[in-house]
């Protein structure tokens, strides 16, 4: 039996080649143009999934949101916040939980189904490691893997007295790749440490350097996952310089430890793996992965 999802958006522009790309994936589709609209379609055809817009006329997607939490019905029902509004609004705004999803417009139906296809296709299960096991294969297996691009202007700062960029810097680049990666997402490093007291300590790291970029050059910092371990993490990472002519200029790598406040090694939570696994990227990873730079290793 197909899934059933359905789509809470005042935009037809975007309804339309969702609902047909879903529809033409296996997916049952329903539409609502507004937010209660939505809650009323989603008493009657119980979706097991809910992609929700955040501003429309005719009742907004926060009340649509509280309704369908407040309901027995879609308590539990995963719902995917796709909002041109920023991350961090939404997330100071809504009271999410591990069935919600931040996702920013423009979202391409590869990232919907990204995200999609092993929140729905994974087995029932009570055991909770089970389930972030069966989780993760669904989406190395099936998910379409992505990564998060974010650009920056050489500052003088960073350079060095032969004018490129000094070395060390590169480290600087590849953590703002991460933090925005995960802030993309509706997950902020603050966040996990404050109220989850979660920890991803780095405990390996390298980069190559292939070619020098200089002050006030245009990078382009690329970022993705290429592998979660039970209490790991490890992020890749490549730059490029359009100013020549988009050439790489480097490319590095980061493994965390998953830790909580006692500093103590932790299972990487189901909810997050879920949430990052559209940037995994499984063996797209930099032979610079098998150089250790003698860093304090953590067994994870």
């Amino acid at each position: 039996m197909s899934k059933t999802v359905l789509i809470v958006d005042d935009d037809q522009t975007l309804v339309v080649p969702l609902k047909e790309g879903l529809e033409s994936s296996g997916y049952s589709v329903h539409c609502a143009a507004d937010g209660g609209q939505g809650v009323l379609k989603a008493q009657q055809v119980r979706p097991d999934a809910i992609i929700l817009d955040f501003y429309m006329p005719g009742g907004d997607g926060l009340g649509a949101y509280e309704a369908l939490r407040s309901d027995p019905l879609t308590r539990r029902t995963p719902i995917l916040f796709s909002s041109a509004v920023p991350m961090d609004e939404l997330r100071q705004r809504v009271k999410d939980d591990s069935q919600t999803f931040f996702l920013k417009k423009p979202v391409g139906l590869s990232q919907i189904l990204g995200v999609l296809r092993p929140l729905l296709s994974s087995p029932k299960t009570d055991s909770p490691a089970e389930f972030g096991t069966a989780i993760v294969k669904e989406a190395l297996s099936r998910a379409a893997p992505r990564f998060h691009e974010f650009k920056v202007r050489v500052a003088y700062a960073d350079t060095d007295k032969m004018g490129i960029i000094y070395y060390a810097n590169y480290f600087k680049y590849f953590e703002t790749g991460r933090t925005e990666l995960l802030r993309s997402l509706g997950v902020r490093y603050r966040d996990l440490e404050i109220q989850r007291k979660l920890f991803i300590p780095v405990v390996e790291t390298g980069c190559r350097y292939v070619a020098p970029s200089r002050y006030d050059d245009l990078l382009v910092v690329r970022t993705w996952i290429s592998d979660i371990g039970k209490a790991s993490v490890r992020f890749e990472n490549e730059i490029y310089d359009e100013d020549l002519g988009g050439a790489k200029v480097a490319t590095g790598f980061s493994r965390h430890a998953v830790v909580n406040d006692l500093f103590r090694n932790v299972k990487v939570p189901d909810d997050l793996r879920r949430l990052l696994a559209p940037y995994i990227r499984p063996g797209a990873r930099d032979a610079i992965g098998r150089i250790r730079t003698g860093a304090q290793r953590i067994h994870v």
